[in-house]
């Protein structure tokens, strides 16, 4: 066998096989074939040979035997000379050029190209300067987190002398149309529950500022938009009319909420744990800010060429990825999949997936040019991870799990000593601050976020305690 590397880590290979093994192939195919086709009027495998080889057509019996052949030889010549072979073999020249060429018995020579591991080699991965946006934690966050759960069980009371105004809660009756005046349904209700806040976000971000002003029984048609992806945003009609105005009365955040809404009898510990909470929050941002930032960098100052097969593979984990978190709200994926939305998911999902190889590959390397090596005991640390997510799913692919841990681990090690060898900067007037945002950590019912409120989901206002799950990663 001889080889040519090619470009997108392929190699083009040229491999000679002898006429006696060609033969050989022939007669397994042939003899495969006279056992198991079936010919009317005889048992399977009992038929002449003569009869059978007729009814399957020479030609074809050629194409299987050179198609069987190829295979063998492509997967012999890999092994024998350890080539790393990914997939995405192809022929190098046409196939009807190629079957007059073969004739069992005779020798035959033939060139294909397949995706193989990239020899990476990284230089520029030390001593670097990485502007990144850094999160820091702002005290203010606990505070807008306190107030958001004070407001969560404010008690409502019904105000009927005056106008809607920002801070009530109010509830509307709401019909949308399009521009063609049919009625949206998913964005319309008979009692529509909203907070007229302005910081609360609506999918519908033009109706609680038209709603304040608003008195009892008044009716308004607002023009309206709604974002759409890759494309200009809706212009819609919306109809409201105003049911009915309540102002929250606020419970006092002392110690009684405290008991009442947490883990903890009094607001000075709830005050502290938050401030703990969200200062490690905003400390754990700030790495993954630094850690994209350094993936960016070491992709942009480390080129690779890719083997599609790698992307393809990673950009298909994307995707079934994507289907499970469907499939697990409820959705029959047999009633909505198809080639053409899968095949258009694999692509959409193309780009995140090249980074997402590039960098794999970028950090192996470095790991092995630098001899950073995880220990037994933090892959089996890991591995025992797994074995409790997957249960008894495990024994079948133990040692697929155990390299997986192993990479995975390799990786983040990799990755926080790369930290220390670089030096990070803010970008300039661009820091951002840790928000409130649930927890699993949190305590009991002071762990709940913020969600935007949409026609067919308004804010809840339970008393209910939010049970607390365990965090994974």
């Amino acid at each position: 066998m001889t080889t040519e590397p090619r470009s997108n880590s392929q190699l083009l290979a040229t491999i000679e096989v002898s006429g006696t093994h060609s033969q050989q192939v022939y007669n397994q195919v042939v003899n495969d074939l006279l056992r198991h086709t079936q010919v009317p009027g005889f048992r399977k495998g009992k038929a002449p040979r003569q009869l059978v080889l007729q009814q399957l057509g020479r030609e074809r019996l050629r194409y299987l035997a050179m198609e069987k052949l190829i295979e063998d030889a492509v997967k012999t010549a890999v092994e024998k000379n350890n080539i790393p072979y990914l997939g995405n073999l192809e022929l190098a020249g046409g196939i009807t050029e190629l079957l007059d060429q073969f004739h069992p018995g005779e020798n035959f020579s033939f060139s294909v190209t397949f995706d193989v591991e990239p020899e990476v080699t990284v230089t520029a991965y030390k001593g670097l300067t990485i502007e990144y946006n850094p999160v820091t934690y702002n005290p203010a966050t606990v505070e807008k987190l306190l107030q958001q759960h004070q407001r969560q069980h404010a008690t409502l009371i019904p105000v009927e002398d005056r106008p809607a105004q920002w801070g009530d809660d109010v509830t509307l009756k709401l019909l949308t149309k399009d521009e063609n005046g049919e009625v949206v349904k998913e964005l319309s209700a008979d009692e529509l529950p909203l907070s007229l806040d302005e910081d609360q976000p609506f999918l519908l971000q033009e109706i609680p500022a038209a709603v304040v002003g608003m008195a009892i029984g008044e009716a308004k048609t607002v023009t309206v938009s709604v974002a759409e992806e890759a494309e200009a945003p809706r212009q819609l009609t919306a109809e409201i009319e105003l049911l009915g105005i309540k102002v929250p009365e606020l419970p006092p955040l002392d110690d009684a909420f405290a008991a009442e809404h947490s883990e903890f009898s009094t607001m000075a510990e709830l005050r502290a744990y938050l401030e703990q909470n969200h200062q490690e929050r905003a400390k754990h941002q700030d790495k993954q800010a630094k850690e994209a930032a350094l993936i960016d960098t070491l992709i942009a100052q480390n080129p690779v060429e890719l083997p599609k097969t790698l992307i393809r593979k990673e950009a298909d984990v994307k995707v079934r990825t994507t289907l499970m978190q469907i499939q697990s709200q409820g959705v029959d994926l047999h009633k909505i999949m198809t080639e053409e939305l899968y095949e258009r998911m694999r692509q959409e999902a193309e780009p995140a997936a090249t980074k997402e190889v590039h960098s794999r590959l970028l950090l192996k390397a470095i790991a092995r040019q630098e001899g950073i090596e995880p220990t037994p005991e933090a892959v089996e640390e890991r591995l025992n991870r797994y074995k409790e997510m997957l249960g008894n799913k495990t024994a079948k692919n133990l040692e697929q799990l155990r390299k997986l841990a192993h990479d995975e681990v390799q990786q983040e090690q990799t990755l926080s000593w790369l930290l220390e060898q670089n030096t990070f900067q803010p970008v300039q007037s661009d820091v951002a601050t840790a928000e409130p945002t649930a927890t699993a950590e949190a305590p009991t019912e002071i762990q709940t976020e913020a969600v935007a409120q949409t026609p067919s989901q308004p804010q809840k206002r339970s008393g209910k305690k939010a049970s607390s799950a365990p965090s994974q990663e």
